[in-house]
């Protein structure tokens, strides 16, 4: 496994500013219920503009870059719920937004903002898809 991997694995998600789904644990109904309440029920992705790994970070840019997604999914009709997607220590912290669009979508979308990878959840399972087009992880590792 290498380290992008384990980074994207170890992600914790800060819902609702009320629930905190950590990614390296199986989805369970304590996490459904936590979509449930964003309403999300079924398939859905989650989505950064942030730089991704390995780039310089500057906030001003992260955040006009989240506002251009929003946008981009707005435009497209799309709901999207704010969610803080970071480091299990909270050390790293970025803006992302869980939509509900398909899957072909969230992959265009995160080729568009320079992402290497989004989340996508299944209906039952959270998974990597990457960018550049290897495999998806299953999640947790």
């Amino acid at each position: 496994m290498d380290r992008r991997e384990s980074t994207y694995a170890s992600t914790v998600l800060e819902l609702l500013d009320e629930y905190w789904i950590d990614l390296r644990r199986p989805i369970g109904e304590r996490e459904r219920a936590a979509f449930q309440a964003a309403g999300f029920t079924a398939s859905f992705a989650i989505l950064s503009a942030w730089p991704p790994l390995g780039e310089p970070h500057f906030v001003q840019a992260g955040r006009a870059a989240t506002e251009r997604l929003r946008a981009a999914l707005r435009a497209r009709g799309v709901r999207t719920v704010d969610v803080l997607a970071g480091s299990p220590d909270r050390n790293h912290r970025e803006p992302s937004l869980v939509c509900d669009i398909c899957d072909e979508t969230a992959i265009e979308l995160a080729l568009a903002f320079g992402q290497d990878a989004y989340f996508w959840f299944d209906g039952s399972r959270m998974s990597i898809r990457w960018c550049d087009e290897s495999p998806a992880t299953l999640l947790p590792l």
